[in-house]
């Protein structure tokens, strides 16, 4: 099957899609799921701890931010599903986000932001590292470089300007 000019022609069903649609969706998808962090992290660094409702406004950071990290281990579970070798490897490790988001939301500010700083760069590591390997696709690698980027400095500012 040819992808000449960016189509993929689906033949059970006949039609024909954007072989970009997918990064494209992706981009407006990822970056607007950036909007709650920067918005509450810009509260947050405008305010610190004096921030209105503060004990809200980081509740609403956090439970955000456990989140997000379980559905980034849900896209390693995806990944897991595949028959492949170390399948099982895949899946054990693809419910550590979620499980390393409860445990986060336990902590207490500001500590709570340093630790999902770390666990974001570890699992953007993870993503970037996979897609070198060809698990990935290139288009998702850049994405997750970006976001990646983008929420850690987010939470690492929070967690500098509320410490």
């Amino acid at each position: 099957m040819s992808q000449t000019h960016d189509t993929l022609d689906h033949e059970a069903d006949g039609v024909t899609a954007d072989a970009s649609q997918p990064s494209r969706m992706g981009w407006v998808l990822g970056l607007g799921g950036l909007v709650p962090f920067v918005l509450i992290s810009g509260l947050l660094v405008y305010g610190g701890t004096e921030t209105i409702a503060y004990g809200t406004v980081v509740l609403a950071l956090t439970a955000y931010s456990a989140s997000i990290l379980a559905f980034l281990g849900g896209i390693r579970w995806g990944l897991g599903l595949r028959p492949r070798p170390h399948q099982a490897h895949e899946l054990l490790l693809s419910v550590l986000p979620s499980l390393a988001g409860w445990v986060l939301v336990l902590v207490p500010a500001p500590y709570v932001f340093a630790g999902f700083a770390a666990c974001f760069a570890l699992q953007g590591g993870w993503d970037l590292n996979s897609a070198r390997r060809g698990k990935l696709p290139p288009w998702f690698a850049r994405l997750r470089l970006v976001l990646t980027i983008v929420v850690v400095l987010c939470h690492t500012a929070v967690f500098v300007r509320t410490f």
